[in-house]
């Protein structure tokens, strides 16, 4: 059976395939992504490294933004 989070992931990844083949030509993800780290290779390469870290937990909770997003965001749910 699989979790609330495997859905989540078979849900993100059907998206993004789901954009690259229906977007316009040079609008891919991948593609989008080689802009930002052209024009701003220390802010594009700061957040792959960030997003990279959080989802294998190379960081302390305390020290990871995205983590801390996600517990500031759900305190304002309650």
């Amino acid at each position: 059976m699989l979790r609330p989070a495997d859905r989540a992931w078979i849900t993100l990844a059907v998206g993004v395939v789901a954009w690259d083949v229906l977007c316009e030509p040079g609008e891919m993800l991948s593609e989008a992504s080689a802009r930002y780290a052209k024009k701003h290779p220390v802010v594009a390469y700061a957040v792959i490294g960030s997003v990279a870290a959080h989802l294998t937990a190379r960081i302390p909770p305390w020290v990871d933004p995205i983590h801390g997003l996600g517990v500031g965001l759900r305190r304002l749910k309650r």
